[in-house]
């Protein structure tokens, strides 16, 4: 008898995860060739907006006036269908449109050099303008209305949408050959998805990164735990913050020679570079913490200060779920902020005088003294409905930013806590 697979076993569900690795062009032409790709997104995103407004142009001149006669609303005479499909459809702004307006385009003479570049990278930039201008039309306020790129003060960046190809560390981009990627690969053998392709630095010292999305299967969320978060510490940058307020003022020293002068393009690829460090090492620090605090407990609770839905899933929230939910099963609970640092957790009084020092809290009612997070924590967790439990601080300054919370563990380094004991 033939084997059947079994159909009742369960299907183990898949994540997007993101990887950042360094791409070496290997040479100068091929560095050229990546801006070139990136030039001709760029320029198929400045000439949509510009079609799209004169196709509504002309649209309003034809169809505003129609609309006021009534044989065309009405439809009743062949002149007036015939009229109707003169006047052809409104414009539309949906990648499903621009993506046939971009292959006519590719086919007009006066265009043929974008058959140069690779077809699908080129045209994916449109699905980025697409859903900026569905943005922009369901919160006009909020979005503002698709610009035009300017070629100096945009970043140069292109997308392999689809048929992502990574072997031996190396991936390849569509007309251009196989580039080296640097870094390590935790998700290697895992399906690639997409790759955005960046450059950053200067046009004389560019320096392009890869972002690589992968495919990779989902990790099971913590079972019960409880953390009351009042605030994450991440990684100082006190020293990279004073070089950064030093280059101002080297900069101004520099202006005598001009704004084109060479010495003071060299200070502005100085400071560019110090807040691109800066961000790298703030977006990693927060990226770790978030994580380990994800796996080490199922709720965490933190003050409604303005936080947005971070357990939101593509397809849905946990209160009406979706696809890809399952993953997402713990809980971000938000409590009212007021007093939650001056309120006594064992006795309940409330008061401003409790804080004689920002990271003191010492009651005046009952002559209860403590650390203040894990006070505040604690009284967020009484707020939000859950039990809680103070936990001792484990290792300072960096083991405590980095080390106090291993993976899997319900713990926290200021916060209280609820939730098995390790």
């Amino acid at each position: 008898m033939p084997h059947q697979p079994n159909s009742t076993r369960e299907v183990s569900e898949t994540v997007p995860r993101t990887l950042r690795c360094r791409l070496y062009p290997g040479d100068a032409v091929t560095g050229l060739r990546l801006t070139a790709i990136a030039g001709a997104c760029r320029y198929v995103w400045n000439h949509m907006p510009a079609d799209c407004e004169w196709r509504y142009a002309r649209g309003q001149e034809v169809h505003v006036p129609a609309a006021h006669w009534r044989e065309v609303r009405e439809g009743r005479t062949a002149w007036v269908q015939a009229c109707k499909k003169r006047m052809g459809p409104r414009p539309a702004t949906t990648f499903f449109t621009l993506g046939p307006r971009f292959t006519a385009l590719r086919k007009d003479p006066d265009h043929a050099w974008l058959k140069a570049y690779p077809y699908q990278v080129v045209r994916d930039s449109l699905k980025y303008l697409a859903d900026a201008y569905t943005r922009y039309k369901a919160y006009p306020a909020n979005a503002g209305k698709p610009r035009f790129k300017a070629r100096h003060f945009s970043v140069s960046a292109l997308t392999i949408p689809s048929d992502v190809k990574i072997r031996d560390g190396r991936l390849r981009v569509p007309k251009v050959g196989w580039l080296r990627l640097a870094g390590s690969d935790p998700y290697a053998g895992c399906q690639p998805l997409t790759v955005r392709v960046r450059m950053e630095g200067t046009e004389q010292h560019p320096k392009w990164y890869a972002y690589i999305c992968y495919e990779v299967t989902a990790k099971q969320p913590a079972a019960d735990g409880a953390l009351g978060l009042p605030h994450v510490a991440v990684q100082a940058t006190d020293r990279l913050d004073a070089r950064i307020a030093r280059q101002p003022r080297e900069l101004s020293r520099k202006q005598g020679w001009g704004p084109q002068s060479h010495r003071g393009r060299r200070v502005n690829g100085q400071l560019r570079k110090l807040h691109r460090t800066r961000r790298r090492q703030r977006d990693d620090a927060t990226h770790q913490a978030s994580r380990k605090l994800a796996d080490a407990v199922h709720t965490v609770v933190v003050e409604d200060l303005h936080t947005k839905a971070m357990t939101q899933s593509a397809q849905g929230t946990v209160a009406k779920p979706g696809k890809q939910v399952k993953q997402k099963a713990g809980a971000l609970l938000k409590v009212d902020p007021a007093s939650t640092s001056q309120t006594c957790r064992r006795c309940g009084h409330g008061h401003r005088d409790h804080r004689p020092a920002p990271a003191v809290f010492a009651c005046g009612a009952c002559g209860f003294q403590a650390h203040a997070d894990p006070n505040a924590a604690v009284n967020m967790l009484a707020r939000a409905g859950l039990p809680s439990r103070a936990r001792a601080a484990r290792g300072t300054g960096a083991a405590a930013r980095r080390g106090a919370i291993p993976s899997g563990t319900p713990t926290s380094w200021f916060t209280g806590h609820w939730g098995p004991s390790p």
